[in-house]
């Protein structure tokens, strides 16, 4: 849609970077996606998550892409699980705070890894999931103007896990 390549065409612009909580983030996210949550039944499951250095708005942007993928792309059958969990991590000799957004959906193939982060990718025809195939090249271009690093694990069948890293502020 329009509003997805704006979005996209916005992030990066010189915003102003400040205390974000991101415990409001995914509350507000809930909020937000609150009747696809009900309809789905779906379960959302987070650890108390850190106050990170950055733009609000782009990390709205980024976790509502994630959590509503998880809840798009859930399994039939399956009441959709999604767990949010952080932790302190060290990579490449620089320490950085890490979000895991993990799901029970259908997972995709671990060879698309790299590609779904890509403008207009899509694993899925648009007659069988709505979407651009903008969203996680946002989520992509979010975390690296935030300094991080974004990168999915995941397995036909067996869900995803994205790993969000995001340096830790000193």
């Amino acid at each position: 849609s329009l509003k997805d390549l704006l979005d996209l065409a916005s992030v990066g612009r010189a915003e102003q970077n400040e205390a974000v909580d991101l415990n409001a983030v995914i509350k507000q996210v809930c909020a937000d996606l609150e009747v696809v949550i009900s309809t789905k039944n779906a379960r959302i499951e987070t650890d108390v998550l850190p106050v990170i250095h950055g733009v609000p708005l782009q990390m709205h942007q980024l976790f509502y892409n994630l959590i509503n993928n998880a809840l798009k792309f859930s399994a039939d059958g399956r009441v959709p699980s999604i767990k949010l969990t952080w932790q302190e991590t060290t990579y490449q000799e620089a320490r950085y705070q890490e979000i895991v957004v993990s799901d029970n959906g259908i997972g995709f193939d671990q060879a698309y890894a790299e590609k779904i982060f890509q403008m207009f990718q899509r694993l899925h025809t648009r007659d069988a999931y709505s979407g651009t195939g903008i969203g996680l090249a946002l989520c992509k271009k979010v975390v690296e103007n935030h300094g991080g690093i974004i990168f999915a694990k995941s397995g036909k069948g067996v869900g995803a896990h994205f790993h969000i890293l995001l340096p830790v502020a000193t």
